[in-house]
């Protein structure tokens, strides 16, 4: 159990309230503002806010080549393992459709506890957002730990 915990550590999530998008790259206003929401709800340890943001068939691919839903996610984040320090997005690549809308980046943080813990890390992302009649939610995720110094 432990080692899905620090797996999922190493692979999630928080989002800062700002994302910060490279020159040229265009946040569509609603996810911005869901990412704003994510990133608050994360780091209260709201389960219900992260609820509005996240689909509830959300999944994230670990590092072990493991799929986990939503609820995993949550379940660590309320055991309270996941807190990072000095968060930030850097947003690279927006692909906007009618329906679905990809953010691919990096995120930069100093995690508090897990893989990494005290070292700056580096973390490739692609985030896949829907939208649904709640408005535009995150319904996968994948993330991996690039460097870590």
């Amino acid at each position: 159990m432990f080692r899905k915990i620090a797996l999922l550590g190493a692979l999630l999530v928080t989002v800062p309230a700002l994302a910060q998008p490279a020159p040229g790259v265009r946040m569509p206003p609603e996810i911005g503002v869901a990412y704003g929401r994510l990133g608050k709800a994360m780091m209260a340890h709201d389960a219900a806010g992260v609820r509005t943001v996240w689909a509830e068939d959300f999944v994230v691919n670990s590092p072990n080549n493991t799929v986990i839903g939503r609820e995993d996610v949550i379940g660590v984040m309320e055991q309270d393992f996941l807190d990072y320090r000095d968060f930030q997005k850097h947003v690279t690549f927006v692909g906007e459709k009618p329906e679905v809308t990809v953010i691919m980046g990096y995120d930069t943080m100093i995690p508090l506890k897990g893989p990494g813990a005290g070292k700056q890390v580096t973390r490739p992302f692609t985030d896949i957002w829907a939208k649904r009649s709640a408005g535009w939610q995150l319904i996968a995720r994948q993330a991996t730990i690039a460097a870590a110094k």
